[in-house]
């Protein structure tokens, strides 16, 4: 099988940045791309095949079609033509709300086929940037609900500084929220569900403040995730060195500054390679060849066996999959 691109879904957010607009390259009217959806298999939102015989199919369709050869054994007996990541790029002009996603248990309840796990790789960032991210210290649901209504509710947060090469994994359960300055990659299951506690009482385009769901956030918050450490991982060069991994994905980092065979015969699973510095041209096994470079991502097949990468310089990129 040939290696898929796909046409990002680009939105606009109250939150927004510029920051994907100059990485991607885009030539855009829109105040800002807070959001680029590199892949979504998000029930409503799935993103189109762009080129070749598959043109104009959804991801869900492509699994219909190829099934196992293109998702993998294990993940077409688990979900079916379901395609369970959502890939993305976040630009922050300002802090995004402070929320918390739902574990499948609750998404099982709710009707809908996943929780929201999700990890973050932080590409570049300003200076002084930071996240929330966990408490910062264990709370009772009657402590949440003082400090909401007492309007001290940021004060018990755990503020994290950001900078480019930082990762982070975001577990369903966790409060969270991306600060302003932030460019980042997400990897997350393929679930939009977002419970948002507190929102800086800004103002929506309709002129109102925007919906909180603090009920059901009080449902899905681990009151005991308390000051999470940032990921540590490999910083070697010329290597695929592992970042996450969890029952939902698994996520390996590249950087590269010389050719670099990438292997994935003992994978069974699709690949997504989501570029964010320099370019390459690849080559698979069975000869397609195509060249990525920063802002571009492409799905690889379950059947590929390796990819040759050639740097232009240097050329880092991250990879997403489900064991």
């Amino acid at each position: 099988m040939q290696p898929y691109f796909f046409q990002p879904l680009l939105k606009s957010t109250l939150w927004g940045g510029q920051e994907i607009i100059r990485l991607k390259q885009i030539k855009t009217d829109a105040e800002n791309v807070g959001e680029s959806w590199e892949l979504s298999g998000v029930a409503g939102a799935a993103t189109l095949v762009s080129e070749g015989k598959d043109k104009g199919l959804t991801i869900c369709d492509l699994i219909d079609r190829y099934g196992a050869e293109l998702v993998g054994k294990k993940n077409f007996s688990r979900f079916g033509n379901k395609f369970p990541l959502l890939v993305k790029f976040i630009s922050a002009a300002q802090d995004l709300s402070i929320q918390v996603h739902p574990n499948d248990e609750i998404a099982h309840k709710m009707g809908h086929p996943y929780g929201k796990s999700e990890m973050w790789f932080i590409v570049g960032a300003s200076e002084d940037t930071q996240l929330y991210m966990g408490f910062d210290r264990p709370l009772t649901p009657e402590l949440y609900e003082k400090a909401l209504h007492e309007g001290n509710f940021l004060d018990l947060l755990h503020t994290q500084p950001s900078a480019a090469g930082d990762c982070f994994f975001i577990p369903a359960g966790r409060i969270h929220s991306i600060g302003a300055g932030n460019l980042l990659i997400e990897i997350q299951q393929a679930s939009d569900d977002t419970f948002r506690v507190y929102d800086f009482d800004r103002i929506g385009k309709d002129g109102k403040k925007r919906e909180l769901h603090t009920e059901q956030a009080k449902m899905a918050l681990n009151f005991n995730d308390c000051r999470p450490d940032p990921v540590a991982y490999d910083q070697a060069w010329n290597k695929r060195v592992p970042l996450v991994h969890c029952s939902a994905f698994s996520t390996r980092l590249g950087r590269l500054n010389q050719p670099f065979h990438a292997g994935y015969s003992d994978l069974d699973s699709f690949v997504v390679l989501v570029a964010y510095e320099g370019a390459a041209v690849c080559t698979d096994d069975l000869g397609n060849r195509f060249t990525l470079q920063a802002g571009g991502s492409v799905l690889l097949p379950a059947t590929t066996q390796y990819l040759e990468i050639e740097p232009q310089a240097s050329f880092a990129f991250m990879e997403a999959f489900v064991e």
